[in-house]
This record gives structure tokens, sequence and C-alpha cells, in this order.
């Protein structure tokens, strides 16, 4: 054996202190554990009940359900508007009975009394056209009342010539809705004039 080879001992005081080692146990295995214990269950509680505060307010916001009345608005005038520029010379009574489906009030009541002479003319011009709104929007709402504006492409087929090209028409219209219990119906429809300068 030589002299590199003998190990020197280790200093006993060093390795032997019993307050060293319950030292670096208590921090290293008992405290941060119970950090962890406490902190960590109270932070996600945080962050829960702050979720659910957020979620809640953004439930029972006034905007909130604003914009989603508007939405119901647009929806529903939108279609109604397509009806009311929808027309098949061969189905006329069907036609002005989807037109009445979709009205209340003044409007529904001028066409309810369309008599037979003019459901005979509408058949006679034989044509069919069908309407397309391509861009709408509510100018105002007010409660159970709202004023939409759409333009409108309606497609007029003319069966009277067979050969003819159908033809593309572009109007703007301006709807009157009011909410007659769950739906949305036209209560007033007027083409508007477009200002080309």
């Amino acid at each position: 054996m030589t002299v590199d080879q003998i190990e020197e001992p280790a200093d006993t005081d060093e390795a032997n202190d019993p307050s060293e080692a319950t030292v670096a146990s208590d921090t290293t295995t008992a405290g941060a554990p119970r950090w962890r214990r406490f902190v960590l269950p109270a932070a996600a509680a945080l962050v829960f009940a702050v979720g659910v505060f957020l979620w809640w307010s953004a439930a029972t916001d006034e905007q909130l359900s604003q914009a989603e009345v508007r939405d119901e608005v647009l929806i529903a005038a939108t279609h109604h508007i397509e009806t009311m520029n929808t027309l098949d010379y061969r189905e006329v009574d069907a036609g002005l009975e989807a037109w009445m489906d979709v009205t209340t009030g003044t409007l529904h009541d001028q066409l309810a009394q369309v008599g037979d002479d003019e459901r005979q003319l509408l058949a006679d011009q034989k044509k069919i056209s069908t309407g397309k709104v391509v861009d709408s929007a509510v100018f105002s709402l007010d409660g159970d009342t709202a004023t939409v504006v759409a333009s409108v492409e309606v497609t007029v087929k003319d069966d009277a010539d067979p050969d003819a090209e159908p033809t593309l028409k572009r109007n703007r219209f301006s709807a009157d809705a009011v909410k007659v219990g769950d739906q949305w119906l036209l209560e007033n429809l007027q083409q508007v004039a477009v200002n080309l300068s």
C-alpha cells in the first residue's frame, strides 16, 4: 500500500453533527411540502373563483344580451325580406301565403286583401323572382321593435320568353320588424332610393 492510497479519515465532528443534519432535513422534506399544502390549493381556489366571476359577469352582461337580440332580429329580417322578394307565378297562392307568414300589422292586412284579380295578374305575368339579401344591418333596436336595412339582389326569370336570360335587379329596402310572441315579423317594407351622387 502506498502513501497515495491511504485515505484520510473523515472529519468526525462534521459527519456526526446532528444539528446540521436536522436543519437540512427540515428544509428539504418537511418545510417545502407544508408550504405547498396550503399555498397551492389556495391559489387554485382563487383561480377558480375568478373564473366563475368572469363567466357570471359575461353571462349577465347587458351588452351581450343586446347583441344576441340584434343577431336574432337580423337573421329573421334577412329571411323575411328574401321571402317578400320571392314569388313564382305558378304558385301565387303559396307565395302570398308565405308573405303573410312573415308579416304583421298593416302590411299583413294588405296582403290578406289581395283579391282574385291581382292573383290572376301575377300569374299572367309569368315571372319567377328570387330574392337574396347580400348585405344587411340593424339600423335601430328598441325593445320589441327594430329597423333593418338590406341590399337585395332579385333574379327575375320571364317564362313568357323562355329564351330570355334572367335579369338581375339590385334594390335596397328598409324593414320595420316587430316581435310578436317569440318571433320577429315585418310590419313595414319599403324600397329605399339609392343616391348615386
